[in-house]
């Protein structure tokens, strides 16, 4: 794994321009082939993959039954079936969860080693998934006002390109973090995508049953979720926030960071999840021993979620009259 080739700034550049790639080595590749591929894929995830044709890819996510994240998977539409990529972490736990779950389901799960996960914001042909975290949802919603612009790729490859630098995942850990672009690194055992506002690109609220759908509905239509996602600007440019450095409103702690990364243009910047009700005002990350001002970027609002226009319920009165 690659941390960077000399100059992570100028490796932000490069991505940015088309003239670099980064090797996902931190990702790995598996399949998923045969008649019921999409259908039994379709069952278990948050995503509908239902409709997905030759070439298409989107994003879902693996729930608990509470609702929580528990995998990310980027899948790209085959002629067999799907190639998924996900965390290379996480891959022997969740093919061997899969594998308990095929049944009489005409599947067959393979692991691609010999596939490379090649990441860039350049553009060609070739087995891809496409970012769509900064489009507007298909059946499902989006909390955030508004979402800086992010055409992220990953090409499925035998070789890395030969006319292209290679940047390290520093450059891109940077990029993602200053637009607000949540991954699987960052979630904990509590985690629900309500607060990442990851309902936009990983989760379909109209389609069939799944693990967690109940709790996904049930937060979004009637309840707020606990914990929002919001950038912080490092006041100090030569800190670097790291994960799980407390964050702090006044002297009152409010949460944590979840990444971090200094960014070529805006500085020292941080991802964090903190208590929905903090308020939208500067906070401070504890850093080692000392405590850094940082300018709040508001991602997910405190009021996200209660989206069901519901009747209000007539109070009881405990008068025993009528």
């Amino acid at each position: 794994m690659t941390d960077h080739y000399g100059n992570p700034l100028l490796e932000q550049r490069k991505l940015l321009s088309q003239d670099a790639y980064v090797e996902r080595t931190d990702q790995s590749v598996f399949e998923v082939n045969g008649p019921d591929a999409k259908s039994w894929l379709h069952s278990l995830l948050s995503q509908n993959i239902m409709n997905l044709k030759e070439g298409e890819s989107a994003e879902a996510l693996l729930l608990t039954p509470q609702g929580r994240i528990e995998q990310q998977l980027k899948i790209i539409a085959t002629e067999a079936g799907v190639s998924i990529i996900t965390a290379a972490d996480r891959l022997e736990v969740l093919i061997a969860w899969l594998r308990k779950m095929v049944f009489r389901s005409k599947v067959e799960i393979t692991e691609r080693a010999d596939l490379r996960v090649i990441g860039g914001f350049f553009i060609r042909e070739g087995l891809c998934w496409i970012d769509k975290f900064e489009n507007e949802p298909v059946g499902s919603v989006r909390y955030a006002a508004e979402r800086a612009e992010f055409p992220y790729r990953e090409y499925l490859l035998k070789e890395a390109p030969t006319d292209l630098t290679p940047a390290g995942l520093l450059a891109y850990e940077a990029l993602r973090i200053s637009v607000g672009r949540p991954e699987i690194k960052d979630v904990d055992d509590r985690s629900l995508p309500h607060e990442f506002d990851w309902l936009s690109s990983a989760v379909h609220l109209s389609k069939g049953c799944y693990r967690g759908q109940e709790a996904v509905a049930k937060v979004h239509n009637l309840g707020h979720p606990p914990r929002r996602l919001i950038i912080l600007n490092l006041e100090q440019g030569d800190v670097l926030a790291s994960k799980d450095d407390k964050v702090f409103y006044q002297e009152k702690e409010v949460g944590k960071v979840v990444a971090g990364a200094l960014h070529y243009e805006t500085g020292s910047l941080a991802l964090a999840l903190v208590n929905r009700n903090t308020p939208y005002l500067d906070l401070f990350i504890e850093s080692g021993s000392f405590r850094v001002s940082a300018m709040q970027e508001v991602l997910v609002p405190h009021d996200a979620g209660k989206a069901a226009d519901l009747p209000r319920p007539a109070a009881f009165k405990l008068t025993g009259r009528k």
